[in-house]
């Protein structure tokens, strides 16, 4: 009899432990750290945790670079929460890979040759959320997912630290990034030049900081800043980056010939006389040059 007593008690004891232990995990906060390579699914009283491979960190790093440059947060006066990225008509390309890992719609506005992503239902921004946040930057962007959290219940993350192979930088080169080459000089010399713009410095002195170059002012439409590398060891540099953080836009395709084009360029081939076979192989990279890559 004090036996069979002392093991009830025992069996109390240790549902009462199992209790605590369970509300004391259920309460911890949700941190920022991405140190194992996870995040939160849902809301800051969510437990389930997803591990992500570097593949899929980096997609919701250039992600988030690409709404940083393309997209907008949206709290409604009713608090519903939406996300909108507008792409050009040749990069639809880049909708469609969000659409297929977020679901979304995609129709093209009225009057412009763009294309619109959105979304809007609860869920769905709930695991855009989670993707990207800690990986906003912008200024204005930030702001935003400060609203589009509060609304959702989602602890906002700081961003997080910038490096070399941080899915960021093609995100929002993908956004507001160009390259191309200019004959410039007497000896019309063709100068390749790759930019990134925004209307604020601080969105753009990013690049300078890990990639070098320079940063210019453009007056020119209300003002801008311009981040902008010319030399063939930078632009080479940017290009090997894009090799571990692939760009998705069309501007992939101009990536992809650099290598050839420092090749011609030393031969001259921009020079040669009509007719000639070097003259032809220019010719025939310029079609590759100028042609949007649509697969």
């Amino acid at each position: 009899m004090y036996l069979g007593t002392n093991i009830i008690s025992l069996i109390i004891v240790l549902a009462i432990l199992v209790k605590v232990t369970e509300l004391y995990i259920r309460n911890q906060p949700v941190t920022k750290s991405r140190r194992y390579s996870s995040y939160l699914v849902g809301t800051s009283e969510t437990t389930r945790v997803i591990s992500l491979d570097k593949k899929e960190i980096r997609f919701n790093q250039w992600l988030a670079g690409l709404i940083d440059g393309d997209g907008c947060l949206l709290l409604s006066k009713l608090g519903y929460t939406s996300c909108e990225i507008t792409v050009s008509l040749a990069d639809e390309r880049i909708l469609r890979i969000i659409q297929n890992k977020l679901g979304g719609s995609i129709k093209i506005r009225s009057g412009v040759k763009t294309l619109r992503w959105r979304l809007h239902n609860r869920t769905g921004m709930i695991n855009l959320i989670n993707r990207i946040n800690g990986y906003i930057r912008h200024s204005g962007r930030f702001i935003q997912l400060s609203h589009v959290c509060a609304a959702l219940n989602i602890q906002l993350l700081n961003s997080d630290t910038l490096h070399k192979k941080h899915g960021w930088f093609s995100g929002f080169f993908d956004a507001d990034g160009t390259i191309n080459y200019y004959f410039k000089g007497k000896y019309n010399y063709p100068q390749l030049t790759l930019n990134v713009t925004n209307k604020l410095l601080v969105d753009v002195i990013h690049f300078k900081n890990y990639f070098g170059g320079e940063i210019y002012f453009d007056k020119s439409h209300n003002g801008y800043y311009k981040w902008s590398i010319q030399s063939q060891d930078l632009i080479n540099s940017f290009v090997e980056y894009t090799h571990i953080c692939p760009v998705q836009s069309i501007k992939r395709n101009r990536l992809f010939l650099v290598k050839e084009y420092y090749r011609l360029i030393s031969l001259e081939a921009y020079k040669a006389l009509e007719g000639t076979i070097l003259n032809k192989t220019w010719n025939k990279f310029n079609l590759k040059w100028n042609k949007p890559n649509l697969s």
